[in-house]
C-alpha cells in the first residue's frame, strides 16, 4: 500500500538527513552522547521509513534483502576481527590505535552498521511474513 504524495515527498526529504545524523552519531559517539547502537537504529529507521512510505516492492529493487544480510554478516565479522587484532596488542579489544578515541571509533561505526542492517533485516523478514498471509 502506498502512502499519500505528501508522506512520500517528506520521507524522501527526511531520509538523507537521518542517514547523515546516523553517520554523525557513529563517528562522534566517542566524544558526545551517542554511538554505534543509536546511529544504527536511526540508519535503519531511514530505510524503514522509505519502505513504509513507498512500498516494499519499490524499495526492494534499490535496497535488496541480500544487501542487508551481507552488511550484517560483514559487520559481525569485522567486530570479531577487531577484537582478535587487539589480542595481538595485549588483550581482547585492546586499544591499539594511536588516535584520540582509539578503537572506539571503528567499533562504533561497525556496531552502527551491524545494528542498522539487523533492524532492516528483521523488518524485511516481518514484511515477507505479512506478505505471505
Amino acid at each position: 500500500m502506498k502512502m499519500s504524495v505528501v508522506v512520500r515527498s517528506t520521507t524522501k526529504m527526511i531520509s538523507p538527513f537521518l542517514v547523515t545524523y546516523a553517520a554523525y552519531l557513529m563517528l562522534y559517539g566517542h566524544l558526545n552522547p551517542g554511538g554505534g547502537f543509536q546511529g544504527g537504529v536511526i540508519l535503519a529507521v531511514a530505510v524503514i521509513l522509505l519502505i513504509t512510505s513507498h512500498g516494499y516492492k519499490k524499495v526492494r529493487k534499490k535496497f535488496k534483502f541480500n544487501w542487508a544480510s551481507l552488511i550484517e554478516s560483514s559487520a559481525g565479522t569485522m567486530l570479531v576481527l577487531l577484537g582478535i587484532a587487539g589480542v595481538a596488542f595485549g588483550s581482547f579489544y585492546a586499544n591499539f590505535l594511536p588516535t584520540e578515541g582509539g578503537i572506539i571509533l571503528p567499533f562504533n561505526v561497525i556496531v552502527g552498521l551491524e545494528v542498522g542492517a539487523a533492524f532492516t533485516f528483521v523488518f524485511y523478514i516481518l514484511l515477507r511474513w505479512v506478505e505471505s498471509d
